[in-house]
């Protein structure tokens, strides 16, 4: 059982997909089932930006540049995953768009990367990207919104 919302139409993402694993045909298909959920309306929420997206996206990137050089850079992705959420509530306190089901199964590959182990830090964090890579090119895909504050 997910610990995602009501409107979840996806199965939650599973770590050693980030780990032992890697990139598999699963993990694509569950990549192009969680980026046409983020790129749908549920309810009282809107689709996920891909202003959202890019903006998380470039961080990512950006240690990817240097990933052993970056390594301390990559547990901050949840702090800034949190912001996003934030800065995403309305009046209500409740989020306009589904950034927090992104924020929740991107933390879970978060952690699932081996930070303190400089012999499996690259292969994990490449498969993070890819993985990641996926959601966003499904998210566009399936038509992603552009900011409609």
């Amino acid at each position: 059982m997910s610990s995602t919302t009501e409107n979840e139409s996806y199965n939650p993402l599973d770590v050693s997909w980030v780990t032992d694993e890697g990139v598999t045909k699963e993990t694509v298909e569950w990549a192009k089932s969680f980026g046409q959920f983020l790129s749908s309306s549920q309810k009282k929420t809107k689709p996920m930006t891909t202003g959202q997206l890019r903006r998380f996206f470039g961080e990512v990137k950006r240690i990817d540049s240097n990933v052993l050089k970056n390594k301390n850079a990559i547990p901050m992705l949840k702090p800034i995953l949190a912001y996003a959420v934030g800065r995403d509530k309305n009046n209500g306190g409740y989020n306009r768009t589904l950034i927090k089901e992104f924020e929740q199964e991107i933390s879970k590959a978060i952690d699932a990367i081996r930070i303190d182990d400089d012999d499996h830090l690259k292969s994990d964090y490449k498969n993070f990207v890819k993985i990641l890579e996926s959601i966003v090119a499904y998210h566009k895909y399936y038509g992603g919104q552009e900011n409609t504050n």
